[in-house]
């Protein structure tokens, strides 16, 4: 999972609608989601459609018929093999893990992958008391590492995977 907001949230966000994402959906979040390659891992089609099924949250922010975002968020009883998951699992149980977060250029900086956040706390209510995630250290993602810190979120530990190095950040809910 990577933000791709930069910064400070200086521009003001535009009209977006939030809601489940449909399958209508996923050919423009998996477009989104290579256009985020590196910040982000690459996804094949069959992937995408497993995140629909099996995601706690699964949120796409439209802008008229233009697909702003979207954020995936699993809960820690998902079937979900990534190794940033399992670490996570193994040191927490109650915790709401997002896998991925996108913001379409045109979107960034105003504030929408913090608006998809609150989103999806909102949807879960009080089932969880955190938030995890990792970000990217090698390469570095100096804009999620700076969206996470401003959001309240803290390292929890790190792992080198050899072609990534991630750091692991946890934050209390609510947001």
């Amino acid at each position: 999972m990577q933000a791709m907001e930069a910064g400070g949230g200086n521009r003001s966000v535009p009209e977006v609608w939030i809601r489940d994402a449909v399958p209508a959906d996923l050919a423009g979040a998996l477009a989104l989601n290579e256009r985020c390659v590196p910040a982000m891992n690459s996804l094949s089609p069959d992937r995408m459609e497993w995140f629909l099924r099996e995601a706690e949250t699964f949120r796409v922010a439209l802008a008229g018929s233009s697909l702003a975002g979207f954020l995936i968020c699993l809960a820690p009883e998902a079937p979900y093999l990534s190794p940033n998951f399992r670490w996570v699992k193994r040191r927490w149980s109650d915790f709401l893990y997002i896998d991925r977060v996108a913001v379409a250029p045109a979107f960034r900086r105003c504030g929408l992958a913090s608006r998809l956040y609150r989103d999806a706390v909102r949807q879960a209510g009080s089932r969880f008391t955190a938030m995890a995630c990792e970000v990217n250290l090698r390469p570095r993602n100096e804009a999620s590492i700076r969206f996470h810190r401003r959001l309240g979120f803290r390292a929890v530990g790190s792992q080198d995977h050899g072609y990534v190095e991630v750091r692991y950040l946890t934050r209390p809910l609510p947001l």
